[in-house]
C-alpha cells in the first residue's frame, strides 16, 4: 500500500489595511487660496523692462508696542496724538524767551522754523523787550503824570503764549507797584490809572465800600489826616484767563497817625485781592483792576520814637509829594558829574551816622 505525503495547509495571512491619511490641522485661519487671473498679455518691450527693473514694496515699519505686563494681565496703553504744531510753537517760544535774556546782534528767529508757522517780526520782538524794561520804572519819569505806559497786551498777540503771558504779568505786576507809589505820593492821576473807570472797591463795612471814584477820594482824605505812609507789595501771584486775570498781592504798610494824646506808629499787614480786565485801549488792550478787596491779616499800633530823625537830621528823607527825590532820577549826577563839589572835603567814617 503506497504512502501519500500530505501537502502542508497554509494559512492566509491577514492583509493589514492601509494606513488612513489624515490631512494635518491648520493653525489659525487659513490662507485663501489665490485665484488665478488671466493677465493681458504685455508688450515684449515692457515685458522686458518690467524683468529688469520689479517693482519694490516698501515695507511700513512695525508698530510700536504699547503694551504694558502688570499683574499677570496686558495693560494696553492708548498713544496719544501729537499735536506738531503745538509742539513747535512751544519750542519756538522756549528758544526766543532764551534769546531775550542775552544780547543778540542777529535778529531773534529760529533756524529751525517751519515754514508753515508765521516767523516773529523782529521789530515786535525789540519792542516787546523795550515794554518789558520800561514798565519798571514808567512811573518814575517826570511830567505832568507819572502814569504807566500802555504795554501792548491784545490778545491778538504776534508773540508765541509764554512771551505773551510775561509781557501781561509784568503790567499787572506794574499795577500793583504804582497803587503803592500813588498812595504814597498822593498823586492822583496815578491812582486812577490803576482802575477800570466802573471799578469797585471793598475794604469792609466798617472802612469802606464804594466805586473807585468815591474810594480815590476817600483815600486821599484819609492820606492828608496821616503825616507819612509807606505802602510796600510782594508775592505777586497772577492766574491769567483770557482777558480776565485774579491777582493776589501781599501788603505791609506803615502809617504815620498825629493823635492829641501823642503820635503813633500804625502797622498793617494783609493782601490785596484783584480782578483785573484787559479791556481796547487805544491802539492796543491794557490791563486794570475791575474789582478790588483788601484783607487783613494782622495790625500794630507802638508808640513814635523820633531817636534817629533828630540825631540824623541831615539824612535824605522822603517827600509825600512830587518834591520828592524819585521823581528827578533822571536828574542824578552820574560819571564826570558824579564829582561834585558837595561829596568834596568832608570825611566820613563809622560814626557819620547816629544811632
Amino acid at each position: 500500500m503506497a504512502l501519500t505525503k500530505k501537502k502542508p495547509t497554509v494559512k492566509p495571512v491577514a492583509k493589514k489595511p492601509a494606513p488612513k491619511l489624515v490631512a494635518p490641522k491648520l493653525v489659525g485661519k487659513a490662507k485663501p487660496v489665490a485665484k488665478l487671473v488671466a493677465k493681458p498679455q504685455m508688450k515684449p518691450a515692457v515685458a522686458k523692462l518690467a524683468a529688469k527693473s520689479p517693482i519694490k514694496v516698501e515695507q511700513k515699519p512695525a508698530a510700536k508696542n504699547n503694551t504694558v505686563q502688570a499683574g499677570g494681565r496686558t495693560i494696553v496703553k492708548p498713544v496719544l496724538p501729537v499735536n506738531k504744531e503745538k509742539e513747535n510753537a512751544l519750542r519756538e517760544a522756549a528758544k526766543i524767551a532764551e534769546s531775550l535774556s542775552t544780547k543778540v546782534d542777529k535778529p531773534i528767529t529760529s533756524v529751525e522754523r517751519k515754514k508753515d508757522l508765521a516767523p516773529i517780526d523782529p521789530k515786535e520782538a525789540a519792542k516787546a523787550i523795550k515794554q518789558i524794561k520800561a514798565s519798571f520804572f514808567s512811573s518814575l519819569g517826570g511830567g505832568s503824570t507819572s502814569a504807566p505806559t500802555t504795554v501792548t497786551s491784545s490778545a491778538n498777540s504776534p508773540f508765541p503764549p509764554r512771551i505773551q503771558a510775561l509781557v501781561d504779568k509784568q503790567e499787572i505786576v506794574d499795577l500793583m507797584y504804582s497803587y503803592a507809589r500813588g498812595i504814597d505820593r498822593s498823586e492822583e492821576n496815578l491812582l486812577r490809572s490803576v482802575f477800570h473807570p466802573d471799578a469797585s472797591v471793598d475794604f469792609g463795612p466798617g472802612i469802606f465800600q464804594g466805586s473807585v471814584s468815591e474810594y480815590i477820594q476817600w483815600a486821599l482824605d484819609v492820606r492828608g489826616h496821616m503825616k507819612a505812609t509807606h505802602h510796600m507789595v510782594a508775592n505777586v501771584r497772577v492766574d491769567l484767563r483770557g482777558d480776565v486775570a485774579l491777582c493776589e498781592s501781599y501788603f505791609m504798610n506803615w502809617h504815620r497817625l498825629d493823635k492829641s494824646t501823642g503820635k503813633e506808629d500804625f502797622f498793617v499787614g494783609g493782601r490785596y485781592l484783584d480782578k483785573l480786565e484787559r479791556r481796547p485801549g487805544g491802539a492796543s488792550g491794557v490791563w486794570k483792576i475791575a474789582h478790588r478787596k483788601q484783607v487783613k491779616d494782622w495790625t500794630r499800633t507802638t508808640p513814635v520814637a523820633e531817636l534817629f530823625y533828630h540825631l540824623n537830621p541831615d539824612a535824605l528823607w522822603a517827600h509825600h509829594s512830587r518834591n520828592d527825590l524819585s521823581y528827578s532820577i533822571e536828574n542824578f549826577p552820574t560819571g564826570n558829574n558824579a564829582k561834585a563839589p558837595a561829596f568834596l572835603g568832608k570825611r566820613y567814617d563809622a560814626k557819620s551816622m547816629k544811632v
